[in-house]
């Protein structure tokens, strides 16, 4: 929701003037100048689907909103499969975790769906609807695409660097700019 159109109609307000004339130049002064807070009229929607370790540490991310699928209505149970560095330390992983999705459905049998998702890890794949304004999803890549990310967040925040660079292209390199300086 709103392009960069917008976003250029919406810091003219500023000046009292509506041509928009110099898109580019007007949003790298913005940017340059940390005045950010029209980007917050700019909104994505994206349906994420991670680890639940993952989701975690992207839920952190408070400026936007969030809805995640509900293991109390549902019973799916799909685990991720980290690269480990021995065959065996793989094999032991994926052994662990058949026994907990055997072990999980038999306590869906006989006991609440509250109950049994108590035995479900954080290796345990989930999904959720992430809607942000675009200076929070910029915050959120500053921080999400450094090297000192996870692997797991840093691989899924390049994704959303793409989305964003789709839709918005020249606040993009303009923020991929502010990133490498």
């Amino acid at each position: 929701m709103n392009d960069e159109d917008a976003i250029v109609k919406y810091a003219r307000i500023c000046y009292g003037r509506d041509d928009t004339d110099n898109k580019e130049g007007l949003l790298k002064t913005l940017m340059r100048n940390g005045h950010t807070s029209v980007f917050e009229h700019s909104v994505f929607t994206f349906k994420i689907t991670c680890p639940i370790f993952t989701a975690r540490q992207w839920m952190r991310h408070r400026i936007g909103s969030f809805t995640e699928k509900s293991l109390r209505y549902t019973t799916e149970s799909e685990f991720y499969t980290p690269k480990f560095s021995t065959t065996e330390k793989m094999e032991l992983y994926k052994s662990y975790m058949r026994l907990v999705e055997t072990t999980y459905k038999l306590f869906l049998e006989s006991e609440t769906k509250e109950n049994a998702r108590s035995l479900l890890p954080l290796g345990m794949m989930t999904q959720f609807y992430w809607t942000v304004n675009a200076r929070s999803l910029m915050n959120f890549l500053k921080l999400r695409l450094d090297k000192h990310a996870q692997k797991e967040i840093r691989d899924l925040a390049n994704i959303v660097l793409d989305k964003f660079r789709e839709c918005m292209p020249i606040i993009c390199r303009l923020f991929e700019e502010e990133l490498s300086n």
